[in-house]
Formats: structure tokens, sequence, C-alpha cells
């Protein structure tokens, strides 16, 4: 009998916590983040949901890294950082298996590329890169940067955006570096719970971004 996607993506994910607790809290962070990014942007509920689920699977790829290679941070040999890069394909393969969208498969796939085509897998640059893509890779960097580390300690959540800020047009895409700059601080917190942290305030809209778009100017 066929496995609905539904019971296939839950075994993938509770597999996910099991064998890697790290990587699938930072990747339930990520996926609320970009959700509550993306609500800005006035996408469909369709490429908001594909945002959901392809944040929540971004790193499954790393089930088959070692947990060795995963806390060394950027300590890595040119075998470990070839066992790492690899996770986004065996991730997407992983993702095809459980029957996701295109979308979350393509999420998972693609969230290491650079909007200067420095990335990888397959060098995507600039509007080759979807939106969804671009969104999750923003919100994957700011997780990360906001929390301690064996080689660091936490930034900031304005520190972390000015980071981020410093590579829009280079690693980033520029529109969604200004969408995270316009987003309120508690729309950054990801400790809290409760209905408050799922809601979009009616002043938070596609054109409060629009217009952050055009008087953002990230320092280079």
């Amino acid at each position: 009998m066929k496995v609905p996607v539904t019971e296939r993506l839950t075994h993938l994910l509770a597999t996910l916590e099991t064998q890697r607790p790290a990587v699938a809290a930072h990747s339930r962070r990520v996926s609320m983040l970009a959700v509550r990014l993306a609500s800005q942007y006035g996408l469909s509920s369709e490429a908001i949901e594909a945002i959901r689920i392809g944040a929540l699977l971004h790193d499954v790829g790393k089930l088959f890294v070692e947990p060795g290679i995963l806390d060394k941070g950027d300590q890595l040999s040119q075998l470990e950082w070839e066992e790492l890069s690899g996770h986004p394909e065996v991730g997407v393969e992983l993702a095809e298996r459980a029957g996701v969208s295109h979308g979350a498969c393509e999420i998972v796939l693609s969230h290491h590329e650079r909007y200067d085509g420095r990335g990888y897998p397959d060098r995507l640059a600039s509007s080759a890169i979807p939106w969804p893509v671009r969104i999750v890779s923003v919100m994957d960097a700011f997780d990360t940067l906001t929390r301690p580390v064996a080689h660091r300690d936490a930034l900031s959540n304005d520190a972390a955006r000015a980071f981020i800020a410093r590579r829009a047009g280079t690693q980033f895409c520029p529109w969604v570096v200004s969408g995270l700059w316009s987003l309120p601080a508690w729309m950054l917190d990801t400790a809290g719970s409760g209905e408050r942290s799922l809601c979009i305030p009616d002043g938070l809209a596609a054109r409060d971004v629009l217009s952050a778009t055009e008087t953002f100017v990230p320092a280079l």
C-alpha cells in the first residue's frame, strides 16, 4: 500500500529529530523565520507552504554526514568538506522519496546557491535562483549567526542582519536582505510561542517591503 506523503514526511522529520536533534531544531527555527519573511511578499499560500516544508527539510541530507564533521564548524579537511557539501543532493533525494512538492525540493537542493553564482551544487545565480530558495537562504544564515557554536559566540539580531547586509548582492539576494531588515524584532524571535508569534500585523505588507527595498543600501 502506498504511504501518504504526510506520513512519509512525518517519518523523515522524526528521523531527523532523533538522529540530528540540533539540525532539526535549527530547521524548525529557519522554517518559522522564512514563513514570517515570505508572508511579507504577497506570495501564494502554495509558495509559503513550500517554504515551510522546504525549510524544515533543507538540512535533512545531514543525516548522512558524520556528526563529528557537523561539529567542526569551518575547520574541515577537503574530504570532510566534500562530504558536508553533498548534503543538498542527498537531501533532495530524501525529500523526493517523501513526495514533497517541487518547490520544497528546490529549497532543499539549492539553499547553498549564492546570488553571485559561486554557491553549490549547481552554481545558480541571480534570477536563476527561485524566490523561495533566496528567502530560506537568508533566514538559514540568520539563524546560524544568532546561535553560538564551538568556534564563535552568537551574534545579536542586529549584528547578524548587518553581517548578512554586507553580503547582499554577492551571497544573498539584496531584495530579500532588505525584507529581513524590515521585520520588527519580535518577528525574529524564535524562542516564544503562542498565537502572537504566528500572526502577521496588518501594518506589515508587501508595500512596506517594496518601500524598504527602495531606501535600503546594503554595506558591501
